[in-house]
């Protein structure tokens, strides 16, 4: 947690004298929105969850329509325990399809192999929640208070089980913006691929997840998220607590 804090501290005079503009978030909490990266931005994303694990995302948008990202992490890099890396780094691809008009919701398809949480090998080789695999979302913007969000789709996950599961899943989201600092999250992840992984994971609740994003100047933003509120997941006693930075600035 020390680094995170000196990352913290290193990137507040980028945020006091950065110029930000507005952007529309690319994800949630775990769950993807329908808004791409703007042409020639980019974000580096830093997030801590359990077991002194780490996740470290980089993104940029080609165009307008068009974004990809990669990423990287793994369990015990915080803490004394030894170091389990990821089995692979994560991709982002996003694709808009359809611009958001005021009676349509803006409409993308992408492919995220990036999942969350801790990287569970062996047998099961899969993230604690999973990766959207491919997706198609749309998300839809209203003017309450500062800006009021809705966001629904369907994933089909590459990262399978031998137990008859669907790979089909569905989800689904909002966000309320008070003002031009703060915002509240919300997310449902129905988890239909995971319900019959019965050992450890989905016990038919599905993943709630919420969240408080703090934007300074539109440049750095810190993300704090309280995860699976349900207790879908059989080896949890308590719902998960993990932290986010995000740092976005523009490449030209």
């Amino acid at each position: 947690m020390k680094r995170f804090v000196l990352l913290l501290i290193g990137l507040l005079p980028v945020a006091v004298f950065g110029q930000g503009i507005e952007v529309q978030p690319r994800h949630l909490i775990d769950l993807p929105t329908a808004w791409p990266m703007p042409r020639a931005g980019f974000d580096l994303k830093v997030r801590a969850f359990g077991g002194g694990g780490a996740l470290v995302a980089l993104s940029v948008g080609v165009s307008n329509e068009f974004m990809f990202g990669a990423s990287y992490g793994g369990n015990h890099i915080l803490g004394e325990d030894s170091l389990i890396w990821n089995r692979a780094p994560g991709i982002l691809l996003r694709y808009k399809m359809i611009e958001e008009s005021f009676a349509l919701p803006a409409i993308s398809i992408g492919f995220e192999s990036q999942g969350y949480g801790p990287f569970i090998g062996g047998p099961k080789s899969r993230y604690t929640n999973k990766s959207r695999g491919f997706y198609a979302v749309g998300s839809k913007s209203y003017d309450f208070f500062e800006h009021l969000d809705f966001h629904g789709g369907v994933n089909y996950s590459l990262e399978r089980t031998e137990d008859g599961t669907s790979p089909i899943n569905f989800f689904m989201g909002g966000a309320l913006a008070f003002n031009q600092d703060f915002e509240l999250l919300a997310e449902y992840d129905f988890a239909v691929n995971d319900t019959k992984d019965k050992e450890e994971f989905g016990s038919g609740n599905g993943y709630l997840n919420a969240g408080l994003r703090l934007n300074i100047k539109k440049v750095v933003y810190i993300e704090l998220f309280l995860k699976n509120l349900t207790k879908n997941r059989r080896t949890s006693n308590y719902f998960t607590r993990e932290f986010q930075l995000t740092f976005f600035q523009y490449i030209l």
